[in-house]
């Protein structure tokens, strides 16, 4: 067997509720070619077990002992991963069925693109969910539809051969950090309008929540 065409990174911190539902959306994509990679970042649930217990050859489940923080999770996926493509999916997110050939077919279609965002469907409770902080402007809040989020990201691999993301576990925002330093280094960024990707924002106790909330306080 070839190497995989795209490789699907999860990193997953005490997601046992929600990791099949992630998985299960990888495993309906209308293109088969892919890996998918777990990294269980320190999980005090039953997050790894899930994980080993899918049965299919294409996942690979990376276990790590101590809680090291998102940054440091994604990279160890990265490290691991063998696809020309790589793909995020968060453990509470879903793929819808036509993400990965949709997006394929863009990077091949258009071969100086280097780094694909954007193209959610968004599931919230309340309006206000809808809304996140404008890191761009350094104040305010923009729509979550507006901004970069973590799991739409779709990049050619020399991206992440030179760019890897934050290991500081202060910045919460890996996603609009990463992108900044893949534009800074040169890379051809665009975004990505097709719905493809579900995000789940309807919690209201996730790390942007929080982050939320500081923000608000932060500018009151």
């Amino acid at each position: 067997m070839g190497l995989p065409c795209v490789s699907v990174i999860t990193p997953a911190f005490n997601a046992a509720a929600t990791l099949e539902r992630a998985y299960r959306s990888v495993q309906a994509q209308t293109f088969a070619d892919w890996e998918y990679i777990v990294v269980d970042d320190g999980s005090a649930d039953q997050t790894a077990e899930i994980a080993y217990g899918f049965g299919d050859p294409r996942v690979r489940t990376l276990v790590r002992i101590a809680n090291s923080g998102t940054g440091a999770a994604l990279n160890a996926g990265v490290r691991q991963a063998t696809g020309r493509y790589l793909a995020f999916l968060d453990a509470d997110d879903e793929f819808l069925p036509e993400h990965l050939a949709a997006h394929v077919k863009v990077m091949e279609d258009e071969p100086k693109i280097d780094l694909l965002w954007g193209g959610i469907e968004l599931v919230v409770k309340e309006e206000s969910q809808a809304w996140v902080p404008d890191l761009d402007r350094g104040q305010g809040l923009i729509h979550v539809g507006e901004c970069v989020v973590q799991g739409t990201l779709f990049v050619r691999r020399p991206v992440c051969d030179a760019v890897l993301y934050s290991e500081d576990r202060s910045v919460w925002y890996q996603d609009f950090e990463f992108m900044q330093r893949v534009k800074a280094a040169g890379f051809n960024v665009q975004r990505f309008r097709l719905p493809t990707y579900r995000y789940y924002r309807d919690s209201g106790s996730s790390q942007m929540d929080r982050a939320k909330a500081n923000w608000d306080a932060a500018q009151a």
